[in-house]
């Protein structure tokens, strides 16, 4: 039984590039470092909000407050990232290697 080669082609594309799982890895730290300067409830809000998929209601029940003011939190702790990304973000320079010809 021989393998196509065009299923070979498509799982090579599939796997991530190593300079690029690097330049994940480093974005992810980088991002998580910021979340980090944000006041411990608007972490925990942004962290069921995006790591654990959760509805505002449900946030709201874990947090024990309104889903209001989940959406207040996420907006200010977004806003705020925002704010700390755009000044910090030119130490962060991604890797783009150059194509070969």
């Amino acid at each position: 039984m021989y393998v196509d080669e065009e299923v070979i082609e498509a799982r090579e594309s599939e796997q991530p590039m190593p300079f690029d799982q690097l330049e994940q890895k480093e974005a992810t730290g980088f991002l998580l470092q910021i979340v980090g300067t944000l006041p411990p409830r608007q972490q925990e809000v942004i962290q069921l909000k995006f790591q654990n998929d959760f509805s505002y209601q449900e946030i709201a029940e874990v947090m024990q407050t309104t889903a209001n003011n989940v959406g207040v939190l996420i907006h200010t702790a977004l806003k705020t990232l925002r704010q700390r990304y755009a000044q910090v973000a030119g130490d962060f320079i991604p890797f783009k290697p150059k194509p070969n010809e």
